[in-house]
């Protein structure tokens, strides 16, 4: 008995049910099969013999993860000839694309099988001449054989083939050109020298397509189609569209259809065929194994990612599961590197991917790279979701391991009202950095290997990467400095290189005074100054051209080819370029610009004509809720989040029974549970963050507080169910409920 099968996703089962119709036809004798490889095809079943690819002998699953679809289908197929050849009865299995039509006995192939373990047809048997598509320089780098079809004999040498050839693709069946690999097809240019024996056909008849038609005389005579005066086998429609049926393939551009033609009549047939079989309907059935679960579409970067986990032993057998999606997102092991930020495995494998990169090993390249991943993650094969994912691991690394150091205040704590506590903090210092940066201070490690003694530096830090991450608050420094910072801009221009160490000179003057300061809800006083020279009229330009706008014009030579900003229709092009992400990718936020900008007609129009708009800068807190806990994030974050508003203030996210969620605008009570001299650190990012809140209370041991904890000018009182120290300066309340810190 002889097999003859394809391999399909969904979206091809017009083109099988078309393949399986001519061979009904031409191989009435021959078993037809049909291996699906991303769910069931009811339709085929009249057809051939449907099976689910998933049933097979083949690590699909782990495959359906790292592999696309061309990838997988075409790894399956030596699977499959494993299968077939080992079944008893076999004498021979061949395999076609879905996209070929047989028009007569497949004669030839018995006849090379006769006298061969193996049948191959080369892609060629003459030179491509000339720069047209294909050349031979392409036909190199896919293969010496298209493997649209292979045949083999049913004998232990082939099976030893087919199963060299599977090990082979099991994680190697990749197009990856670079290094030298296309799917299986590249592999089978060693496969005659595996066998005693390989029939190489060359005969125009088998495997006609848009590779070997150049120069050949196509024609329809009584008995059907001939090539060169012989009777056609058949023919490989690869790259060809029933809705173009005047294109041979989208793959080349070597011959072209002409009008009237025998070729034209071929194609116009096999349109016919494939539209009567459902292509319309079959082409728009998305492939199952193109997205999460989550509805996040699988790029390239992910599959390569767990390709490279796959070969270190990593189980995908699960398949495309939420776990994936969470392994994707999570901290890369093999990215790690000591005292610097995640990166996440989705980011490792980009960064791998972009040649002339970041030098991961030092701070400002690694800090460059997560800037470079933000801004850029949808053209690097990511996504707004593992672009959320890498930022949550820099703001964790930029929150630093708490470490409360009271001593850093060298002050007495506030004993007014704690509603008050926010403006003593505003108030200046007896001595050293202001208080609401001592906040900072005292409450992590980190800032103060850095900054001890660096009150400048310290200032820089907290007003650009902690106020831009939510951790820290502007309105809360002394009206003072404000003043003195308004009048030399300089440490704001540092702020914003810490907040961002790989942006350009340009993006860092840009962003002091319309990114950075936008989203670290810098005070106006502070960013006056630096927004005034970019503000003023564009020369020989007319509105809603500004000076911004054309800095970041000229400061690019693309730009100006693209954009000669001569005409409206130009300067209008150039406006809905800015809106679409221009302005993004100089760290300038749309809300930013002054409301004449915004409201003018011209730029309103561009931001309806792009698809993708910057969101605004700095969330709107709205809500109002009865209850916060401050609790010092882990386990306790989540066990607490199961059913009450939660704040964790390692991770500076707020969460709720469903998970993370947005921050309120007003509290009536909240609860601090982590260490007292971390509260007043709490207490600023809650500022920061837009929070209000009515009355607080420190939920913690009162014997163990220390007596002198600023921390305690931010709580109305303690709730604790154990034994009161009598130097507290706040009332003691006793509460079952109470969590020691």
């Amino acid at each position: 008995m002889d097999v003859i099968f394809t391999i399909v996703s969904r979206n091809y089962a017009a083109q099988a049910a078309t393949l399986m119709e001519s061979l009904a036809v031409a191989e009435p004798g021959a078993r037809r099969v049909v291996i699906a490889t991303d769910g069931p095809i009811p339709a085929l079943a009249a057809r051939a013999e449907v099976i689910d690819a998933a049933t097979l002998d083949v690590p699909y699953a782990a495959m359906s993860v790292y592999y696309d679809a061309l990838e997988l289908n075409t790894a399956v197929k030596p699977y499959a000839f494993g299968k077939f050849l080992a079944e008893p009865g076999v004498g021979s299995v061949a395999y076609l694309d879905p996209d070929i039509y047989v028009f007569r006995p497949l004669d030839a192939v018995r006849q090379g099988l006769a006298e061969a373990q193996i049948a191959l047809t080369p892609h060629t048997t003459r030179p491509l001449l000339g720069e047209a598509m294909p050349n031979d320089q392409a036909l190199l780098r896919a293969g010496s054989y298209n493997l649209g079809f292979v045949a083999a004999r049913a004998e232990p040498r082939t099976r030893e083939l087919m199963a060299w050839w599977a090990d082979r693709c099991r994680y190697d069946c990749r197009v990856d050109l670079a290094n030298g690999l296309f799917t299986d097809q590249k592999w089978m240019d060693l496969a005659p020298g595996f066998v005693d024996s390989a029939a190489i056909l060359r005969t125009p008849t088998l495997n006609l397509a848009y590779w070997n038609l150049e120069g050949r005389t196509l024609e329809k005579a009584a008995d059907g189609w001939r090539i060169d005066g012989e009777p056609l086998g058949f023919f490989h429609f690869s790259g060809f569209d029933p809705s173009r049926p005047e294109v041979l393939s989208k793959h080349q551009d070597r011959v072209r259809v002409t009008p009237g033609s025998p070729l034209a009549a071929l194609l116009a047939d096999y349109a016919q065929a494939m539209l009567r079989n459902g292509h319309a309907v079959s082409r728009a059935v998305p492939y199952a194994h193109a997205d999460l679960p989550s509805g996040r579409t699988i790029t390239g970067a992910m599959r390569r990612r767990a390709l490279r986990a796959a070969r270190d032993g990593e189980d995908f057998s699960a398949g495309v599961t939420p776990a994936l999606e969470a392994w994707l997102d999570a901290p890369d092991p093999q990215g790690a590197a000591p005292g610097l930020p995640d990166v996440t495995r989705l980011m490792d494998q980009v960064w791998r991917d972009t040649p002339g990169g970041f030098d991961l090993l030092t701070e400002a390249g690694r800090l460059g790279y997560h800037q470079f991943f933000a801004e850029h993650a949808h053209a690097l094969g990511a996504d707004a979701i593992a672009a959320t994912a890498a930022q949550a691991l820099l703001d964790a690394w930029r929150s630093g391991e708490r470490e409360p150091d009271p001593s850093v205040w060298g002050e007495a704590a506030w004993r007014g009202p704690a509603s008050e506590a926010l403006a003593w903090l505003r108030e200046p210092a007896a001595g050293g950095p202001p208080r609401a940066a001592k906040a900072l201070l005292a409450a992590r490690g980190d800032l103060r290997a850095k900054f001890r003694g660096d009150e400048a530096g310290l200032i820089a830090w907290c007003l650009g990467a902690e106020a831009a991450a939510g951790r820290f608050a502007p309105d809360l420094l002394p009206a003072a400095l404000i003043a003195d910072l308004a009048r030399d801009p300089t440490p704001l221009l540092s702020a914003a290189r810490l907040a961002e160490p790989g942006a350009g000179a340009l993006r860092r003057r840009l962003s002091a005074g319309f990114g950075v300061a936008a989203r670290a809800g810098w005070p106006a006083e502070l960013t006056e100054a630096l927004r005034a020279p970019f503000l003023e009229p564009a020369p020989a330009q007319p509105a809603p051209f500004i000076r911004l706008f054309l800095e970041i014009w000229e400061a690019r030579v693309d730009l100006q080819r693209a954009f000669p900003l001569r005409a409206t229709l130009e300067r209008f092009r150039f406006l809905r370029w800015l809106v679409g992400g221009g302005l993004a990718e100089y760290g300038v936020e749309f809300d930013a610009l002054p409301a004449r900008v915004r409201n003018h007609p011209q730029l309103r129009l561009a931001r309806l004509t792009v698809r993708r708009r910057q969101t605004t800068a700095r969330a709107q807190a709205e809500r109002r809720v009865a209850e916060l806990w401050v609790v010092e994030g882990g386990e306790m974050a989540r066990e607490a989040a199961s059913d009450r508003l939660v704040y964790d203030a390692r991770a500076g996210h707020f969460l709720g029974p469903a998970g993370p969620v947005n921050a309120p605008a007003q509290v009536e009570l909240v609860r601090f549970l982590s260490h007292p001299d971390l509260v007043p650190a709490d207490a600023v990012a809650l500022h920061a963050r837009g929070v209000r809140w009515s009355r607080a209370v420190g939920v913690w041991d009162a014997g163990a507080v220390n007596p002198a904890s600023v921390g305690l000018s931010f709580v109305d009182e303690i709730w604790s169910s154990g034994p009161a120290s009598a130097d507290l300066f706040r009332p003691v309340r006793a509460a079952a409920t109470a969590v020691a810190a």
